[in-house]
């Protein structure tokens, strides 16, 4: 299935339009489009030029602004030192497989913790064969019942 891109002009103004919801928007509303999974395409309305990562960079900056150390400044003064191939080498093969399996991995262990720790899945009768397993005795309903066991 093709990921949906939104198509998005930006007038000399600098205003940004939507073409597919056919208003104006914030590069905020973009970040949140960009977030809920759909790609941009940006273009120039007077050349047609595809101004695309100019806008991603600058919601980067945005957010930087507003968020504080997004981006470590170390990073920042490391990128303009670095030669144009190197930088470009680095972002395109390693920084980007790294977050793209970073955030795999995260989206992943977040779904196993959450199976893990929704007991509501589990019957009482396999909650209490578990608590039995690990000495700790049942809820109730097993073998033996709280209420009847001496202290």
């Amino acid at each position: 299935m093709a990921k949906k891109v939104a198509v998005i002009k930006k007038y000399t103004n600098r205003r940004l339009y939507h073409t597919g919801e056919s208003r104006y928007i914030k590069l905020d509303e973009i970040a949140e489009i960009i977030r809920q999974g759909s790609d941009i395409k940006v273009v120039d309305s007077q050349t047609d030029e595809d101004i695309t990562k100019q806008i991603l960079a600058q919601i980067i900056l945005e957010e930087e602004k507003n968020r504080k150390d997004l981006l470590p400044t170390s990073l920042l003064y490391e990128i303009i030192r670095t030669n144009e191939e190197i930088t470009r080498d680095f972002f395109e093969n390693y920084l980007y497989k790294m977050m793209e399996n970073y955030v795999s991995y995260r989206k992943m262990m977040d779904e196993r913790l959450h199976e893990m720790t929704d007991m509501s899945k589990l019957s009482f009768e396999l909650g209490d064969v578990l608590m039995q397993s690990f000495g700790l005795g049942g809820f109730g309903g097993g073998r033996e019942d709280r209420r009847d066991r001496k202290l």
